[in-house]
């Protein structure tokens, strides 16, 4: 797989977790911390993300066996959820996560529903199914470094981009997962006739 074919399971996992979309729920949910709190639930989120995102792309298999559900099958679903989660992005439906101690808040709501919700784990499941496990892995791990890099500096972003550029780029990503989830549906439906 040459480097250029490795951007697209990369990609699409990226728009998946959605960091960028992530830093106004960040910044809110951990305004009433000091830095280090800060720090720190962010250094448990990641990593907790990541090993959620490892434990369902490692289960995957075992899960799809158990219910006979085919690729097709997990195609057109990921798919639904892609795009329930971009309508869901789209409308500014909110996520009703609560602010809590470092611990609890790096957990949930940050590791898991932001991070490695729904359209991650779909992701995931489908790139390994798609790629392979070494991509898989590969783009779990890349995207973590990737997210905790931007997450780390969510206050300068915030204040170079503004409230507005943010929303400008997350509202653009979530239209690009809408598009995605279309293309699994597809997909899923013109390989299972």
């Amino acid at each position: 797989m040459s480097p250029l074919e490795f951007l697209q399971p990369l990609l699409m996992l990226f728009i998946a977790i959605d960091p960028i979309g992530t830093i106004p729920y960040y910044h809110t949910l951990t305004s009433r911390m000091s830095v280090e709190e800060r720090r720190s639930a962010l250094k448990l989120a990641v990593p907790v993300a990541s090993v959620f995102l490892l434990a369902f792309t490692l289960i995957g298999d075992v899960i799809f066996r158990l219910f006979n559900i085919t690729i097709n099958d997990f195609r057109i679903a990921a798919g639904l959820i892609l795009l329930i989660s971009s309508i869901a992005l789209l409308l500014e439906v909110p996520l009703g996560a609560l602010r809590g101690e470092p611990e609890k808040l790096a957990i949930v709501p940050l590791a898991t529903p932001l991070l490695a919700g729904p359209a991650a784990i779909s992701i995931v499941i489908y790139i390994k199914y798609h790629w392979g496990l070494p991509i898989a892995l590969a783009s779990i791990a890349i995207n973590a470094i990737i997210t905790y890099a931007i997450l780390s500096f969510s206050v300068t972003i915030m204040k170079l981009a503004g409230r507005q550029g943010l929303l400008v780029l997350d509202k653009f990503m979530s239209l690009v997962m809408a598009a995605l989830a279309i293309s699994l549906i597809r997909q899923g439906l013109l390989e299972s006739i």
